[in-house]
C-alpha cells in the first residue's frame, strides 16, 4: 500500500479536563496546516546497571514518553459574518500557548479633535458605551473591556485626551490573545493528527509560539506542541472542513517603532520563549500528566536600512535601556485583519546587516511587561 506525504488532517480541540481526549469532529476542529508538520515523539530509555559475568547489554525499556508535533501555519483570520469576526480556526492552539482569548470591539470612525490615547476610555455619546483603547487603527478604534453597544454616527470621546471622532458604522466584534501567567488557566489541547491512515491522538498539548512575517509573503505562525504518548493506530482519514480565508501579504503594515517608521525592512520576527515543563506523576499513564508552561522569554528581531543617527539610534537606545513601542496592521479586509503591538520591547545588541550592498541594521529585541501579562497582543478584527 502505497502513503502520501501530503495526505494530513489535523484537528484540535480545548480539553474540558486536562489530559482527558476530547471526540473531534472534522466539520468543526480541522485546522488548515501547511507542509513541514512532523510528529516527535520521544522515550526516556531506562539505563542497563544489571550486574552478570559478560558485557553484553541486556535489553533497555522505554520509559516516560511523550508526544510532540511541530507544525507551521498561515496568518490569516477567520472570516466574519455580519458584524461578528469568527476565531481563527488554530484559536485553540494559540490559547495552548498561554494566551487568553478575550472580547475586542471596532468602531469605524473619523477623526474630529485631538488624538486620543491607548488605554483611555472612550464614551459613546448617544449610546453610553464605554470601552479602553487599544489602538487608533485601520480607520477607526479598536477597543476591550467594552461595556454597552457603540452607534453609527455617535460621537466617541477620549477621557483622558477629550479627543473626538465619529462612528461611521456599527461596532464590529473580534478577538484578542494577550499572556497569562496562572497555569491553572492555562488551556490543554487534544490534537488528532492523520498522516494517511496512521492516526496519532496526542492529549494534554501545551504549546509555544513564533511568528515570521517576511516582505510580500504570507505571516507563518510556528508552533511546538508537547504532549502524553499514545501508539498510532490505523484510520482513515476524515474530510475536513478546512478554512477558505487567504492570508493577507506582509505589505503596507504601517511598521513602527516608537514614532519611527521602519523602512526597507525584510523579515520581522517574533517569539514567545515558552518554557514547557513536564508535570511528572506516578499515578498517571507513562509517568506524564501533561505540560506546565513555567516560564517565557519573548523576543523578536526585525532588519531595517539603516538611518541617519539623528534618525533612528537604536544604539544609544540600547545602551540607556530605553523602551519603545512596536507596533502593525496586517491586512484590510474586515475578518481578515491582525493588529499586532509589543507595548514595550528592549534591544538586545544591535548590530549591522547587508543586504545586496545596502546597509541593515540588525535589531533583536525582548519584549517587556508594563502591567504584566501584556507584552504582546494579537487582535482578529
Amino acid at each position: 500500500m502505497t502513503k502520501l506525504t501530503k495526505r494530513q488532517v489535523l484537528l484540535d480541540k480545548i480539553e474540558a479536563e486536562v489530559g482527558v481526549a476530547e471526540t473531534v469532529d472534522a466539520a468543526v476542529n480541522a485546522v488548515l496546516a501547511l507542509s513541514g508538520t512532523e510528529i516527535t515523539p520521544e522515550g526516556e530509555k531506562v539505563a542497563d546497571d544489571r550486574l552478570s559475568d559478560t558485557l553484553s547489554k541486556q535489553p533497555h525499556a522505554i520509559g516516560r514518553l511523550v508526544n510532540g508535533l511541530t507544525r507551521q501555519h498561515e496568518l490569516r483570520g477567520g472570516g466574519i459574518t455580519g458584524s461578528v469576526v469568527a476565531e481563527p480556526d488554530y484559536s485553540a492552539l494559540l490559547q495552548s500557548c498561554a494566551l487568553t482569548r478575550s472580547a475586542v470591539v471596532f468602531v469605524a470612525a473619523e477623526a474630529g479633535t485631538g488624538t486620543f490615547a491607548a488605554g483611555e476610555t472612550v464614551t459613546g455619546f448617544t449610546s453610553g458605551a464605554v470601552g479602553s483603547l487599544i489602538a487608533v487603527v485601520g480607520g477607526g478604534l479598536l477597543l476591550e473591556a467594552v461595556s454597552g453597544t457603540y452607534q453609527d454616527e455617535e460621537t466617541l470621546t477620549g477621557s483622558t485626551s477629550e479627543a473626538t471622532a465619529t462612528a461611521t458604522a456599527g461596532p464590529v466584534t473580534g478577538h484578542q490573545y494577550t499572556p497569562l501567567s496562572n497555569p491553572d488557566l492555562t488551556k490543554t489541547i487534544t490534537t488528532v493528527y492523520y498522516r494517511d491512515g496512521h492516526k496519532f491522538t496526542v492529549t494534554g498539548c501545551r504549546s509555544d509560539l513564533s511568528l515570521s512575517l517576511p516582505v510580500g509573503q504570507p505571516g507563518k505562525l510556528n508552533f511546538t506542541q508537547q504532549g502524553r504518548f499514545t501508539l498510532p493506530v490505523e484510520a482513515a482519514n476524515p474530510t475536513p472542513t478546512l478554512s477558505t480565508h487567504k492570508p493577507p501579504l506582509c505589505v503596507n503594515l504601517g511598521l513602527a517603532i516608537g514614532s519611527y517608521a521602519l523602512s526597507g525592512v525584510n523579515e520581522l520576527t517574533l517569539a514567545l520563549g515558552n518554557t514547557l515543563t513536564k508535570d511528572e506523576d506516578l499515578n498517571a499513564p507513562d509517568g506524564l500528566h501533561t505540560y506546565i508552561i513555567t516560564d517565557r522569554t519573548p523576543t523578536g528581531s526585525v532588519d531595517p536600512k539603516a538611518d541617519a543617527l539623528t534618525t533612528f539610534d537604536p544604539w544609544t537606545a540600547w545602551k540607556d535601556g530605553t523602551l519603545a513601542r512596536l507596533a502593525f496592521l496586517l491586512g484590510s479586509e474586515p475578518g481578515n485583519r491582525i493588529f499586532i503591538e509589543a507595548p514595550s520591547i528592549q534591544y538586545v545588541t544591535p548590530a549591522y546587516g547587508d543586504r545586496e550592498g545596502t546597509m541593515t541594521t540588525a535589531l533583536s529585541f525582548e519584549l517587556k511587561g508594563v502591567s504584566g501579562d501584556d507584552e504582546l497582543r494579537l487582535v482578529y478584527f
